[in-house]
C-alpha cells in the first residue's frame, strides 16, 4: 500500500479520472459504513442486549467501523495526492503506514469474526442441547478477545516479519483464510439444511435471510479482495499503475463489505414491516418469546422425525 502514497504517483498516472472516481466512491462507501456501524455499536451499547451471537456482531461492527475510519482517511489523503497536493515524504510514509496497519488489522478481524459467528450458528443448530446447557457462559467474550489478538498477530507477521521469510508467512496466512472461508461456507450450508428440515411454522425466517445475505456479501467482497492481495503481494501484476488500481479495487471490495453488514441487519429487521431503525435491529437479533431459534429448529426436526416414525408404524400395522 505504500506505493499509493509515493511522490511519483502524481507524475505518471494512467486513467486519473478512473482513480479519482473510484477513490471518491470508496470514501462515500466508507462514510456510509461509519454511519451504519456506529448505529449498530450504539444499539448494542445502550439499547440492545448481548447474547452468544450478538457479541460477535458487536465486535464485527467495531472492526468494520475502524476499517472504514482507516480507509476513509487514507483515500481522502490519496485524493489530495493525485490532484497535486503538496506533501512531504515523511507525511506520505506516516499516512501509508497508518492506513496499511489499521486496514490490515481490521480486515483480518472482520474475516475471523464472520467465521466464528458462522460456526457458532452451526453448533447452535446441530447441537442445541449442548449449546444451551453445556456451552461455557463467557465463551463468546473469550473468543472475541482471541480473534482480536490473532488478527493483530497476523498483521504483525505479515508486515514486520523478516522480509526473507515474509512470502512463506503470507502463504500460510492465505491458506488459513481459505480454510476459514470454506469453514464458514460449510457451516452456513449445514445451517441452511437444518432449517430446511423444519416446518414452516418453526422456521426462523429472519435468520435464514441473514445467513444468505452474509454468504453473498462475503463472497462478493472479502474473498476476491484476499485473492487480489495475494496476487499483489507476490508481484504477479506487471506494472506499477496496475498495482495501484488493484489496491484501489481491493479496498473498494473491503469497504463495500464493511458498509453493507449493518444495512443487511436493518433490512432484515424491517422485513414485511416499516419500523424504526432501533426496532428493526431488535427484530433482527431478538429471540422468540417462547423459544429460541435453535430450539425451534430442533423441535421441528424432532416433529418431522416423529411424524415419519408414526407413518412407518401405521404401515406396519
Amino acid at each position: 500500500m505504500s506505493n499509493l502514497t509515493s511522490n511519483d504517483t502524481t507524475t505518471d498516472v494512467s486513467a486519473p479520472k478512473l482513480r479519482n472516481a473510484l477513490s471518491v466512491i470508496i470514501v462515500l462507501i466508507c462514510l456510509l459504513g461509519l454511519v451504519g456501524n456506529a448505529i449498530v455499536i450504539f444499539y448494542f451499547c445502550f439499547r440492545g442486549k448481548l447474547n452468544q451471537s450478538t457479541v460477535y456482531i458487536l465486535n464485527l461492527a467495531v472492526a468494520d467501523f475502524l476499517f472504514s475510519v482507516g480507509c476513509c482517511i487514507f483515500f481522502i489523503y490519496f485524493l489530495g495526492l493525485i490532484n497535486g497536493m503538496d506533501t512531504s515524504l515523511e507525511s506520505n510514509r506516516a499516512i501509508s503506514t497508518f492506513g496499511e496497519l489499521l486496514i490490515s488489522f481490521t480486515f483480518n478481524a472482520s474475516i475471523l469474526f464472520l467465521a466464528t459467528l458462522s460456526c457458532e450458528r452451526c453448533l447452535s443448530v446441530c447441537f442445541p442441547l449442548w449449546y444451551k446447557c453445556r456451552r461455557p457462559t463467557h465463551l463468546s467474550a473469550i473468543l472475541s478477545a482471541v480473534m482480536w489478538a490473532l488478527s493483530l498477530f497476523i498483521m504483525i507477521m505479515e508486515r514486520f516479519y523478516n522480509p526473507e521469510h515474509r512470502p512463506t508467512v503470507y502463504i500460510v496466512t492465505s491458506a488459513v483464510f481459505l480454510l476459514l472461508t470454506l469453514l464458514m461456507i460449510g457451516s452456513s450450508v449445514v445451517l441452511l439444511i437444518q432449517i430446511q428440515k423444519t416446518s414452516v411454522q418453526c422456521r426462523p425466517l429472519k435468520l435464514y435471510i441473514v445467513i444468505i445475505a452474509a454468504i453473498i456479501n462475503y463472497l462478493i467482497s472479502l474473498a476476491p479482495s484476499r485473492v487480489v492481495r495475494m496476487v499483489y503481494f507476490f508481484a504477479i501484476i506487471p506494472t506499477k499503475n496496475i498495482k495501484i488500481m488493484s489496491l484501489i479495487v481491493i479496498n473498494l471490495c473491503s469497504a463495500f463489505n464493511s458498509a453493507a453488514n449493518p444495512y443487511i441487519y436493518i433490512i432484515v429487521g424491517r422485513w414485511k414491516g416499516r419500523v424504526s431503525t432501533t426496532k428493526a435491529l431488535k427484530l433482527a437479533f431478538q429471540e422468540n418469546s417462547n423459544q429460541t431459534s435453535e430450539e425451534n429448529i430442533s423441535m421441528g426436526s424432532l416433529q418431522s422425525d416423529n411424524d415419519s416414525k408414526s407413518k412407518v408404524s401405521q404401515r406396519q400395522q
